[in-house]
C-alpha cells in the first residue's frame, strides 16, 4: 500500500504533544477535529488559564512550516517540538504543570494508533460523545468529561 503522507506527516503532531508532556508541558491537552467537509484533520493543542481557554492550532503550524503532502517530514519528533516549543514559547508557558492522569491516557491513545490513522473528537456529522474515533473507524475511549474542552462545539 502507498504510504499516506498527509496522515503519517499529521500524526506527528500528537507525539509532538506528547513529547511536550515529558518536557512538563502536561497541562497542555489536544483536540482533534474534522473539517465541516471531513476531508481535512485539524488538530489544537489547548489549556485553560484562569478559567480562560488558550490554544494553538498545531496542525496549522506544521503545514505552515512544513511539506507535509507528498513526502515525510525528515525532522524526528524531538527535532518537531524543539522547533514547536521556539515558535510557541508563549502558549507553552501557560502548559507547564502536572496532569498525570490526561498524559498517562494520552500516551496509551498513542500505543493504540496504526501508522497513518488519526483520532477526531468531533466532526460536522459526528458531535462530541465519551470517545473518539479514527480514521480507520476504530473508537478511543475518553477521560469522563474531556468533551467540555471542545470550544463551546
Amino acid at each position: 500500500m502507498e504510504t499516506n503522507f498527509y496522515m503519517l506527516n499529521h500524526q506527528k503532531v500528537l507525539f509532538v504533544a506528547r513529547e511536550l508532556h515529558k518536557r512538563g508541558f502536561e497541562n497542555l491537552r489536544i483536540v482533534p477535529s474534522l473539517s465541516p467537509s471531513g476531508l481535512s484533520w485539524r488538530c489544537s493543542f489547548i489549556t485553560i488559564v484562569n478559567r480562560e481557554e488558550m490554544n494553538v492550532f498545531a496542525s496549522l503550524w506544521l503545514q505552515s512550516n512544513y511539506e507535509y503532502q507528498n513526502k515525510e517530514i525528515e525532522l524526528n519528533i524531538e527535532e518537531l517540538t524543539d522547533d514547536f516549543m521556539k515558535k510557541e514559547k508563549n502558549f507553552l508557558e501557560n502548559c507547564r504543570g502536572k496532569n498525570e492522569v490526561y498524559v498517562k491516557w494520552f500516551a496509551n491513545i498513542l500505543q493504540k494508533l496504526e501508522p497513518e490513522e488519526l483520532p477526531y473528537a468531533f466532526a460536522d456529522y459526528f458531535s462530541p460523545t465519551s470517545y473518539w474515533k479514527t480514521s480507520l473507524g476504530n473508537q478511543i475511549d475518553t477521560i469522563p468529561g474531556e468533551e467540555k474542552y471542545y470550544f463551546g462545539y
